[in-house]
């Protein structure tokens, strides 16, 4: 009998060391606290899996690192690097399951190679130019503000004090780099992934971007040191402050951040999508997720996406954040990446953004970036669009970011 036995048995711990048997706890790694109440419902909901939560400052590094996980929730999954060490989700992203049809084409191309996705997107966030009610003119269309009339609007508030300095400005390129980033987008400039992983870009759009922003930081904001100089004295306050008391027309901030102001704060605020020739930039920090190659419970991992991405799950989803008072727009803090849900579902909650969501045809998604880029972007690619922007001389983007890269070595 024990013989008999043997044989079946140790097949079957072969099988497990070999990962054919699933293993029912799914390690879920991710950079947002709310999934954690998702995840509640998907294990009360099933027996067949159990998904434990890890909290994780960025996902991309841990796997990156070596860290074992069955599931990633995060931003950068789309990197080269981190794409080149994800699973396939071709068998569960297809008609039938989660199927294509329903994403933003832009955002299923972002955690595409070669057709194959790799990463199921899940969030991302538009840029909103808020303004207080009533300031601006009647017939400003409801949607979207041009960037060339976020400037024109702008200009005429610039005022002079009794000092010399500024006592108003519309508005300023040098308040936010985000701003910088965006109108070099809008322009054109196309940051994406190059040969090798390297940072490419349009020089003519990057060239055009710099030219619009440091025009206007020039000619109508008087210089950088008078810019800069009415910023730290009046951009300590909050920024609704600021537009209450007409010291400036404008503020750039991500949707999320508008919609996370109490409600008294919004009531006397409005907001326009910005953009350019009728295309809205969306912001680089879409939210993926996707299973690493060496994950342990790829069966689980799968049931567990296939769940949470899809539209069904989403809409209920939706409703937890809401009676559980989550403190996050959508699911996972931006505009679910499936377009019924923007434009049929959240109007309904968010009475703000009726008639307000842009069309599929209208979102501009950023281009596949390279690895690393969050930092690459945010301590050489935007210290240098502030410095051109200036009119300052920075020399080259290729030699910041190769200064920047040798520097980073050197650590």
């Amino acid at each position: 009998m024990i013989r008999r036995l043997a044989a079946p048995l140790a097949a079957a711990l072969l099988a497990a060391g070999c990962g054919l048997l699933p293993e029912p706890t799914v390690r879920l790694a991710t950079s947002r606290t709310e999934v954690a109440a998702y995840v509640e419902r998907f294990n009360t909901r099933q027996d067949e899996f159990r998904v434990e939560v890890r909290w994780r400052e960025s996902p991309a590094q841990a796997v990156l690192e070596g860290e074992a996980f069955d599931v990633l929730i995060g931003e950068e999954l789309a990197s080269a690097s981190v794409m080149d060490r994800l699973e396939s989700l071709g068998d569960i992203v297809k008609p039938g399951r989660l199927d294509p049809a329903g994403f933003y084409p832009g955002l299923l191309a972002m955690g595409s190679r070669d057709n194959r996705p790799l990463a199921v997107p899940l969030s991302f966030d538009l840029p909103a130019m808020v303004f207080l009610r009533g300031a601006l003119p009647q017939d400003l269309p409801s949607l979207m503000i041009g960037i060339e009339t976020v400037r024109s609007l702008a200009r005429p508030v610039n005022a002079i004090g009794k000092g010399g300095g500024l006592s108003a400005v519309g508005f300023s390129p040098l308040w936010n780099r985000e701003f910088l980033l965006l109108s070099a987008r809008l322009f054109g400039a196309r940051p994406r992934a190059g040969r090798g992983g390297a940072l490419a870009w349009d020089a003519e759009g990057l060239q055009a971007s710099v030219d619009f922003t440091r025009s206007w930081v020039v000619e109508d904001n008087g210089g950088a040191a008078l810019d800069r100089a009415f910023a730290a004295r009046n951009l300590v306050q909050p920024w609704e402050r600021l537009l209450a008391s007409r010291k400036i027309l404008f503020a750039l901030m991500p949707f999320t951040e508008f919609l996370a102001l109490p409600e008294e704060k919004r009531r006397d605020l409005d907001y326009r999508w910005l953009a350019r020739d009728n295309a809205v930039p969306v912001h680089d920090t879409v939210l993926f997720a996707g299973v690493p190659r060496v994950a342990r419970n790829k069966r689980g991992a799968k049931a567990f996406l296939e769940w949470f991405a899809g539209p069904a799950a989403q809409r209920e989803l939706l409703e937890v954040s809401r009676s559980l008072r989550l403190g996050v727009f959508g699911v996972t803090s931006g505009f679910p990446a499936l377009i019924a849900l923007n434009e049929k579902d959240l109007p309904q909650m968010y009475p703000s953004l009726l008639g307000r969501v842009p069309a599929v045809g209208l979102l501009s998604f950023p281009d596949p970036l390279p690895s690393g880029w969050f930092r690459m972007r945010d301590e050489a690619v935007l210290p240098w669009l502030e410095q051109a922007a200036s009119a300052g001389s920075p020399g080259s983007l290729e030699d910041a970011i190769l200064a920047w890269q040798r520097a980073k070595g050197a650590d």
